[in-house]
């Protein structure tokens, strides 16, 4: 792929930027110098898919850094493009469509326990008011029929701070995670 510059001089893109600029792969960010350019609705893109793969296979380990977002791209989403909302609602209702279509309602509408705390499950590190607001978010969300708006998850995550908002979120990714596992262990449904 080129781009043309004036006149009829062309300028060959990386592989990296290839890969960013190509709609089919999920590549969301790409360095250009000092420059960290980021593609948000790729990010969101890229959470849908490993959420819908860890549905699939429970087993197959997934990791926030490797297959989902890298660091630099969530403090981007969160801290430049201030759609930390954004993510966290689009995270909820992918969750609750994934497990809506696949799993009994009376189920997927149960809410999680006050003492399911992932930081005893997984060994994360996430502060207590991080998890609070998660645990209340995801079993809010699941408590709906219909999708939550990023503003009304703006209103439960007043006066956190931007790594707060990234806790929040892989805490409802990991949330989400052990309710699909419950849910295919009640059911059998693999």
């Amino acid at each position: 792929m080129t781009i043309e510059h004036d006149g009829p001089q062309h300028t060959h893109l990386d592989r990296d930027t290839q890969e960013l600029l190509d709609p089919h792969h999920h590549r969301a960010s790409v360095h250009l110098g000092d420059r960290l350019i980021v593609d948000p609705d790729q990010v969101l893109a890229n959470v849908a898919m490993a959420m819908e793969r860890l549905d699939l296979d429970t087993s197959t380990p997934v990791s926030i850094e490797e297959d989902v977002a890298t660091l630099e791209e969530l403090i981007a989403l969160v801290d430049h493009f201030d759609q930390g909302p954004t993510l966290i609602a689009h995270t909820l209702n992918t969750a609750a469509r994934v497990m809506n279509a696949r799993y009994p309602a009376e189920l997927v509408h149960r809410p999680l326990p006050l003492d399911c705390d992932l930081r005893r499950l997984f060994q994360v590190d996430i502060d207590e008011r991080s998890l609070s607001i998660a645990r209340a978010v995801f079993n809010h969300r699941l408590a709906q029929h219909a999708d939550v708006r990023s503003t009304e998850v703006a209103v439960d995550l007043g006066g956190t701070t931007s790594q707060q908002r990234i806790e929040v979120f892989m805490a409802v990714f990991f949330l989400y995670g052990t309710k699909v596992g419950a849910l295919q262990n009640r059911t059998g449904i693999r």
